[in-house]
């Protein structure tokens, strides 16, 4: 697929994260979120589902050929097929519950296990990012549109972006390793996909994930990550790749804004 064509395609696809933010936005204001839980005892607001229809609904309409695996439920499952849609309707549904801000719509396209393209739309920032790796990423706000890089990485200073809702002991780990090449160690907390985010626009230098996660959280972050020039790879320094599996994790994985860094001593042990 040309760089043109995959231009094209994501200009469709931030569309659609919009309408599907506009509609999570709506439930946002009410005074009570009407919560379900589901079978692993993850909530499900009508916000998910609501959110899940449109983006169907939308990719459907731009290529019915191309299947769609999602968290809040697939479409068209063909396991032979090399090109599928990756969405999470509503990343972060405990950050829209608790109404902190810090939930995003998340849309990839992945072909022959890699991701081409992906938008993350953080609604109640109003902030979108769009990447295609190898072609670059841009950041839409308030004030317009801007390309976005990483940086490369301060010898003396590391930014870490974190969860927001909970600070774990992997991560607590993290940071302490850190603190031993580093003499000037922050922390940025972010919530859902927006941590990828912080690393893509320059903001933060890395994001450390030890604990388990789907593909749908990930992939349309690593799009905007590896379009801004870093990588998300797993501990052998391997980039992440996706299948048509609903059922399969990410193993875990480290999002870098400089590559050229080697990490391997704050990994050894996590």
């Amino acid at each position: 697929m040309s760089k043109a064509e995959l231009k094209e395609i994501s200009s469709f696809v931030v569309e659609t994260c919009l309408e599907a933010g506009k509609s999570i936005l709506e439930l946002y204001k009410d005074t009570e979120i009407s919560t379900k839980y589901k079978s692993d005892n993850t909530p499900l607001t009508e916000a998910d589902c609501i959110s899940q229809r449109i983006i169907n609904e939308s990719l459907f309409q731009l290529t019915p050929e191309i299947p769609i695996l999602s968290e809040e439920g697939s479409k068209l499952i063909e396991k032979e097929q090399k090109e599928f849609w990756l969405v999470d309707p509503l990343d972060g549904t405990k950050e829209f519950i608790n109404k902190n801000g810090e939930f995003t719509v998340n849309i990839a396209l992945v072909r022959e296990n890699e991701v081409k393209l992906g938008v993350v739309f953080a609604p109640e920032k109003n902030e979108l990012f769009c990447g295609i790796p190898g072609h670059g990423s841009f950041k839409q706000h308030c004030k317009g549109r801007e390309n976005i890089a990483v940086t490369n990485l301060n010898k003396t200073k590391c930014r870490i972006t974190l969860s927001k809702s909970h600070k774990n002991e992997g991560d607590i780990r993290f940071i302490e390793k850190s603190k031993k090449i580093f003499t000037n160690v922050s922390v940025i907390p972010a919530g859902s996909s927006l941590k990828l985010c912080r690393v893509a626009e320059g903001k933060a230098d890395v994001y450390c994930r030890l604990g388990s996660t789907y593909q749908w959280d990930i992939a349309a972050g690593q799009a905007v990550v590896e379009g801004a020039g870093g990588k998300v790879i797993d501990f052998n320094r391997k980039s992440l790749n996706y299948f048509l599996d609903f059922q399969r994790k990410n193993p875990k994985f480290l999002c870098v804004g400089d590559p050229s860094f080697n990490w391997s001593d704050i990994l050894e042990g996590l």
